[in-house]
């Protein structure tokens, strides 16, 4: 039953990628981790290339009409891909699996980087609702 509301979930996330062409990878974490049951690092990776992708086929179109310009896809994407790598090569690995206990606390990795993600969500969510006056 979990497994069919992710499928339910993902469909929800593809529309909302589509219709406001941003948000996918955001809202594509929390599904993978909690109804699919993939690791919290691994999740982070597949909602990486779940994005990708459809970033990727979506602008095929738009660079047959003559709507993409090359050489800035490449000032933000090549900086982008190499913070990826370098992010997932050399830090995720280097933090430990526990980063601390305090009692019956547990601060794990798979915690620090779901509240990383929450936290960017709020920090989103706030400034798409904030009414500018």
């Amino acid at each position: 039953m979990i497994e069919f509301i992710g499928y339910v979930a993902s469909i929800l996330i593809g529309v909302i990628l589509g219709l406001l062409g941003g948000g996918g990878s955001i809202l594509s974490i929390p599904i993978l981790v909690y109804l699919f049951h993939v690791d919290a690092v691994m999740a982070s990776a597949y909602s990486l290339f779940i994005v990708g992708v459809t970033s990727f086929i979506g602008a095929i179109p738009k660079y047959k009409d003559h709507m993409v310009d090359i050489r800035t896809g490449l000032l933000f994407g090549l900086p982008s891909i190499a913070t990826i790598f370098a992010t997932r090569k050399w830090i995720v690995p280097a933090i430990p699996d526990v980063i601390f206990k305090a009692g019956t606390f547990t601060f794990s990795k798979r915690l620090l980087l779901l509240g990383l993600f929450a936290f960017l969500m709020i920090v989103a969510a706030s400034s798409i609702i904030r009414v500018k006056i």
